[in-house]
């Protein structure tokens, strides 16, 4: 595909401030409501099988939408699909934050989910529109705003919801979400291309493999692994995905380019990524909870909901301050060299956390250790895809591995409920995690980190490579 981008903003700081602020809005809108979610049935007076569904929905459509957005970002140009993925997440929002009805909290939730493909295409515009030498620090830093997004939006919103209300978190977002789509559309450069078909029916058969497989992953736990409805969910997906492959490779201009996922980079890469958003939603989610669980129950502090929020703020700086770290990193060492040593790193911090979970700095400090990993992991990943795969493709490539992070996030959750279902107290029908639960789990995390740092080491150099396969950059090496 030829396509040109016409340069309607000088200053690359700017495109890479705008798009980093992009990216922690979606990572806000998805994560927003989940320390929030033992509240929604007194919320919207509906059963917690029930309120679940307002979660589930947000990661169905981010699961959904990414691969067809990111697809769309490649053949007819970034700014324009983020600009109507940010007018879909505030619309998402004002319903929201005007209704109180369970239905259109389902619709909005799920306009909201959409935003998830904002940060897969985010980076493939960084990676067209910004001088080479900036790709590296650009990528990097949007990648740390996933962290920071999601360290930041768990405190926030207990904070929000306590002192200004429930409608508080989706104006906040509506506002910030109009703002950042004037921005985009005004300051960011748009994209000329040719014209080119869109494979609806792919996009009909990929939607219909994905959706059971997404409510296999969140249902699980609820409706039982081995129940009639997920065995048959499990196997729908299944023979979707068995009919979406064939008719995907006789396409001229598929949904997604499956000869590039089966390379080794790519392939390895976005297994990798499944481990690493496992680790890194558990670490966030858990240091919440010893921060916040009372003291009579093993492993709680007892923090107030506005203290856990303070505390929670040092992991979302640290990722933050990392971020630069990354970019010169990957400068000087290539992409899977830094994979590794974020991967390990992470798995070095786990095991502190083990050792160290006695007070609240102790906790912190474990917090912050391993989102300085995740963040090295984090920027690494989309460096390498973007080395491996042609350049027309860089946004559907980074927005399958954005679906694999979000299918990691889904199995952590599941993982840290069956865990915390086998281990957790029970007073005044409330149910706590221990410090069994916490221990369980890092060291879960441990093993997890380290089978990522060596999955990692499996990939190719950019020397060995196919021909034609290695993008003209020389930002993004993996070595």
């Amino acid at each position: 595909m030829r396509s040109r981008y016409v340069r309607r903003a000088d200053s690359p700081n700017a495109v890479i401030v705008v798009l980093c602020m992009v990216g922690i809005v979606a990572a806000l809108g998805g994560t927003l409501l989940v320390p929030l979610v033992s509240r929604l049935p007194e919320i919207y007076d509906v059963s917690a099988v029930q309120a679940s569904w307002i979660i589930t929905s947000t990661l169905l459509a981010g699961a959904l939408a990414t691969p067809i957005l990111t697809r769309l970002a490649d053949m007819f140009g970034e700014r324009l699909i983020i600009v109507a993925t940010l007018i879909g997440l505030v619309l998402g929002s004002l319903l929201l934050a005007v209704s109180d009805s369970f239905a259109l909290a389902i619709v909005g939730r799920s306009l909201q989910g959409v935003a998830a493909a904002l940060v897969p295409v985010a980076m493939s515009l960084m990676k067209h529109v910004l001088p080479p030498e900036r790709v590296g620090f650009g990528v990097a830093l949007m990648s740390g705003t996933l962290g920071a997004g999601s360290a930041l939006g768990l405190p926030l919103a207990g904070f929000m919801y306590t002192h200004l209300g429930w409608n508080s978190l989706f104006w906040g977002l509506a506002i910030v979400g109009a703002l950042l789509a004037f921005l985009v559309w005004t300051m960011l450069p748009k994209r000329v291309t040719s014209k080119q078909s869109i494979d609806w029916f792919g996009a009909l058969l990929l939607t219909v493999a994905l959706t059971p497989l997404v409510l296999v992953v969140t249902q699980g736990n609820v409706w039982g692994w081995l129940s009639r409805p997920i065995i048959g969910l499990a196997l729908l997906s299944l023979v979707a995905f068995l009919a979406w492959v064939p008719w995907e490779r006789r396409q001229r201009d598929p949904i997604v380019h499956l000869g590039l996922l089966v390379l080794r980079p790519v392939a390895l890469t976005n297994i990798v990524a499944i481990i690493i958003a496992m680790a890194m939603l558990i670490n966030l989610f858990l240091a919440g909870q010893q921060l916040a669980v009372p003291e009579f129950v093993a492993g709680g502090l007892g923090l107030s909901a506005d203290a856990t929020g303070l505390v929670m703020a040092f992991p979302a700086g640290a990722v933050a301050a990392a971020s630069p770290l990354a970019a010169r990193l990957l400068r000087r060492f290539g992409g899977r060299w830094v994979l590794v040593a974020g991967a390990l790193f992470m798995a070095a911090s786990y095991v502190a956390r083990v050792l160290l979970d006695g007070s609240v700095f102790e906790v912190a400090l474990g917090a912050v250790l391993v989102c300085v990993g995740t963040c090295l992991a984090l920027s690494a990943m989309p460096m390498i895809i973007m080395a491996a795969v042609p350049s027309e493709h860089t946004a559907s490539a980074n927005g399958i591995n954005t679906l694999c992070r979000m299918l990691g996030t889904s199995l952590s959750t599941a993982g840290m409920a069956a865990v915390t279902s086998f281990t957790a107290v029970t007073f005044d029908g409330t149910e706590y995690p221990t410090t069994e639960t916490y221990h369980l789990l890092f060291w879960a995390c441990v093993v997890l980190s380290v089978a990522a740092a060596l999955l990692t080491t499996a990939i190719p150099r950019r020397d060995q490579l196919p021909d034609g396969l290695v993008t003209e950059s020389a930002t993004a090496p993996l070595r």
